[in-house]
């Protein structure tokens, strides 16, 4: 297994992008309640904050998939599951029994299960770790490389369809594997003190093209725009982070509460994206009719994360208290 340059088996990095991108994410969950004056807050959700969370979940998972032999392919990707689908299904039966989930009949609500539809996110994300982990095991860097402009060749092929939005999950998902490996293999290329002032102008650059993308007319080059914004503000955030991870880990250290916090942010994604998706609609609707903005957006931000907050206590703490 590959070892961080600090030493340290974790990176602070890859909970602060996951706690960026669950933040965007949210908030662009929450259009049902925002005036048009406010819809810039809803700008960076679905082309940024997927795609940088699908990145940092490569990122991340580069040193997993390097240290699994192919025939523990199973275990592996059990874990995975074990962490997404109780979770998952609590949602969907606790929204399907109070009747406020968002879909025609009980079928189409387990069909996202098995094709990324209207609700793609999860079943997109379990498909992605079939293909990531055969990709990261059977090919080579040149190859992953070809790979990634077939996806992006295609992706502007459907750039006006849903299918751009998994192509570019699973572009962001693989780059970020890839970056990972070449941090880790060669270090001395990212260790400049050059290089780390640069950075962080190269990020700010890139997420001004970005949302340069997002305000043009919709066409096929506005589209390219916001792609590639989106993707180069990913990678040098995380490699700005991977330089600068000493001085992080130090000041983290220093700050344990904050980087739970983060952590615990960073982790909210699935949960707060479920009940969004199931029942944000109609909170949101209610919400909106009933309560004139902006007095609706905290009481939106307060239920959605309250609930959301349920179905992470339920997941991830009552089974360590019960093993105690």
């Amino acid at each position: 297994m590959r070892t961080d340059p600090s030493g340290r088996k974790g990176l602070p990095v890859i909970d602060i992008v996951k706690a960026v991108s669950c933040i965007m994410i949210f908030l662009y969950h929450c259009n049902t309640i925002l005036p048009g004056e406010w819809k810039f807050l809803t700008l960076f959700g679905q082309d940024l904050g997927n795609n940088m969370f699908f990145m940092v979940s490569g990122f991340s998972l580069a040193p997993s998939i390097d240290a699994a032999p192919v025939s523990r392919f199973p275990f592996w990707y059990l874990k995975r599951l074990t962490r997404i689908l109780p979770v998952t299904a609590l949602a969907y039966l606790l929204t399907y029994a109070a009747g406020y989930y968002s879909f025609r009949d009980p079928v189409q609500l387990f069909s996202v299960f098995i094709y990324p539809t209207l609700y793609w996110f999860v079943t997109a994300i379990l498909l992605f770790y079939i293909v990531l982990f055969f990709i990261g095991k059977y090919t080579k860097r040149k190859t992953r490389l070809f790979i990634l402009l077939i996806l992006a060749a295609l992706y502007l092929v459907f750039c006006f369809r849903q299918e751009r939005l998994y192509l570019a999950g699973l572009f962001s998902m693989i780059s970020g594997y890839g970056l990972r490996e070449f941090l880790s293999e060669e270090p001395a290329k990212t260790d400049n003190p050059a290089l780390r002032l640069v950075l962080p102008f190269i990020c700010a650059f890139c997420l001004v093209s970005f949302i340069a993308g997002e305000l043009m007319e919709p066409s096929c080059f506005s589209r390219a725009v916001i792609f590639a914004g989106a993707m180069a503000t990913g990678w040098s955030a995380l490699v700005l982070g991977y330089c600068q991870n000493d001085r992080l880990a130090a000041f983290f250290e220093r700050k344990k509460k904050l980087h739970s916090f983060i952590r615990y942010v960073g982790n909210m994604a699935l949960p707060l994206y479920l009940v969004q998706c199931f029942c944000s609609g109609y909170i949101g609707f209610w919400i909106g009719l009933h309560i004139n903005f902006p007095l609706s957006f905290p009481v939106n931000f307060l239920t959605v994360w309250t609930a959301g907050s349920l179905l992470y206590l339920i997941e991830n703490r009552l089974p360590r208290m019960v093993h105690r």
